[in-house]
Order: structure tokens, then C-alpha cells, then sequence
């Protein structure tokens, strides 16, 4: 759906720096028709807000057009209560939409709770932030740590005035090759990046090795010639059977073997898959799915289905393109 909203679900540990990022992109241009959902209104100290009254959600309108309300209990209705309410002023539909999560969510949990606004056709993606001079003893808090970087489409780097920046690229990119680095010390710039990611962009798997953490596992499932597509798709169930929350993300193509033309994207985090995406088959859409995994090692994997025609490795000197849908 060319038209519907984009769902950005902003993650990010304790202090990272998500309302800043969020101030600052509501301060620009570009930021006009987003809508915003925090834990209270009164988080996103924009000048020249002023409460609108009536409808079914507290609500604040922000001076250059966007609006912002506060989280009620249930995050589908004030999603949906947004939209309605957006229709009824006549204006026109909101670009976006962005839920600025608590430090220690988990974004696994809250794209499954979305579930039952799929009709709606949301474009759903992850936005990350890192504080560069405070990544590594973060990591101390692995598992929220981890699973706000693994499931990130873009991840952006703050505090990058009080330190270098490239022990934490180094960190965020042994959870998660998969996504795209923000690097910008300018405070409008970054906004602008983390926010305005094209449709249809690629992310590229990097030279080398890949999923240097101790507790992190980056691997790469291809399948033999003889797997059919009931192959591909009981393997993905075993994984995210076999796993449990010690699977992170998973990203890459599906080559269906009675439709030579077609290629299948698909993604998920943690154990909650994307309706799969067709689209042509080509040099930018090869077979293999990037898997990664916490505290499981490559070997437990490849005895997780020894019968299975499948091939599982470490993920190193590969380069994969994943054309993203969002």
C-alpha cells in the first residue's frame, strides 16, 4: 500500500538520547504530518504546542503541523484512534508515525502487538539509538541491549561529542550487520537521517567477519538444490521453535523452486515474522536468510534439523544485499 503511513518504533537503551533525537527531528521541515506516541505528552518539550480538545486521545498539536498523544494501555487503539481522528479534521493522512519506546523495551513484543492493524498496511521499521561513549557498559544490560540493536533497520550513534565513535560502530556491528550506521555529530543532520530512510533501500552485509561479539551469532542459511519450499519454510519454524528468544532477526530471500522468476523476502525479529514480500528475482535478491542469534552457537544450529537440505555458516567474507519494504 504506496499510501499508508510509516510505523517507526524508536528503541534505544536507558539515556541514548531518543527524545533528543525525536526533538530535533519534530524541529525540521521534513517532520511535517508525523504523528508521535510517548509515554506522556508532556515528554516532548516542542515550542509552541498547544492541547487540542475533544476526541479520544489527550493530544497535543505541535507548531509546524505534527501531533503528539500520549500512550493509552492499548497501543492499537491509539493507533487507530490517531488515524480516525486525523481523517475526521480533513487533513491530509500522516506520513508517519513514531512510538518512542521505554529504555528496556524489547521491540520484538511490540511489532507483535501491531498484528491486528496489518489491513492498515503500515510500513513498520526500526530505528535504534546508541550512546557512543556509554555502548560498551551497556552491554552489561545484554539481552534489552541486544534485541533494541538486533531488530534495528537503522541504527544511530549519539554522545558522539564525549567520545569516538568507532568502538561502538564496532559493537552495534557485531550484533547487527544488518543495519544502517547513522554517524553525524550535527544534531539536524542525524535527525533528518534516522527519520527519512528512502523506500525500498538496501542494506548491505559488510566485507569480512561478521558477528565478532562473544554472545552473538551471525550465520548464513542457504539451501540445497533439492529443498522445496515446504523445506525453506518448516526450517524457518524449527529455527524460531528451536531458538525461542535467543533469536534476534532474521533477513534475507527465499528462491519459491516452481517460480523461477520470484524471490521472497523475508524478515523478522526475535520469533515474529513479516508477511513474506514477493518481488523479481535478480543479482540483488540472491537465496540465503542472515540469522542472527544470542548464547547459540553454529554448531547447535546445524543439529538443530541434521536432516534438513540446508547449508549453515558463519557469515564471513559474503556479501548480501537485502532490498528493504519500508
Amino acid at each position: 500500500m504506496e499510501d499508508a503511513a510509516e510505523f517507526i518504533l524508536l528503541a534505544g537503551f536507558l539515556g541514548s538520547g531518543k527524545t533528543t533525537l525525536l526533538v530535533d527531528w519534530l524541529r525540521l521541515p521534513e517532520a511535517a504530518d508525523t504523528a508521535v506516541i510517548v509515554n506522556e505528552a508532556g515528554q516532548i518539550d516542542v515550542d509552541g504546542a498547544v492541547i487540542a480538545t475533544g476526541g479520544t486521545l489527550p493530544m497535543a498539536l505541535l507548531s509546524n503541523g505534527c501531533v503528539c498523544c500520549s500512550l493509552t494501555n492499548d497501543l492499537v487503539f491509539t493507533v487507530e484512534a490517531l488515524l480516525r481522528q486525523r481523517m475526521e479534521t480533513g487533513k491530509p493522512p500522516f506520513r508517519r508515525i513514531v512510538l518512542e519506546c521505554s529504555g528496556l523495551s524489547r521491540p520484538g513484543p511490540i511489532l507483535r502487538s501491531l498484528g491486528p492493524l496489518a489491513p492498515l498496511g503500515l510500513r513498520v521499521r526500526v530505528v535504534a539509538t546508541c550512546d557512543a561513549a556509554q555502548a560498551a557498559e551497556r552491554a552489561a544490560h545484554f539481552e534489552e541491549f541486544a534485541a533494541q540493536l538486533a531488530a534495528a533497520d537503522t541504527v544511530v550513534f549519539t554522545k558522539l561529542d564525549q567520545t569516538s565513535p568507532e568502538a561502538a560502530q564496532a559493537l552495534a556491528a557485531s550484533i547487527n550487520p544488518l543495519a544502517r550506521a547513522v554517524v553525524e555529530p550535527d544534531r539536524a543532520a542525524r535527525a533528518l537521517a534516522a527519520f527519512t530512510a528512502p523506500p525500498g533501500r538496501a542494506s548491505s552485509l559488510p566485507e569480512g567477519e561478521a558477528g565478532a561479539h562473544p554472545r552473538v551469532s551471525v550465520l548464513l542459511a542457504r539451501f540445497t538444490p533439492e529443498a522445496s519450499w515446504e523445506d525453506r519454510l518448516d526450517w524457518l519454524e524449527n529455527l524460531a521453535a528451536f531458538a525461542g528468544e535467543r533469536l534476534l532477526r532474521v533477513k534475507g530471500f527465499l528462491h519459491p523452486p516452481e517460480q523461477p522468476g520470484l524471490a521472497v523476502l523475508v524478515q523478522g525479529v526475535g520469533t515474529l515474522f513479516s508477511p513474506m514480500v514477493p518481488m523479481p528475482r535478480g543479482e540483488r535478491t540472491p537465496e540465503a536468510l542472515v540469522v542472527i542469534l544470542r548464547d547459540l552457537e553454529l554448531e547447535a544450529v546445524r543439529q538443530m534439523m541434521p536432516e534438513a537440505p540446508a547449508w549453515i555458516s558463519r557469515l564471513s567474507g559474503n556479501r548480501l544485499h537485502c532490498a528493504g519494504v519500508g
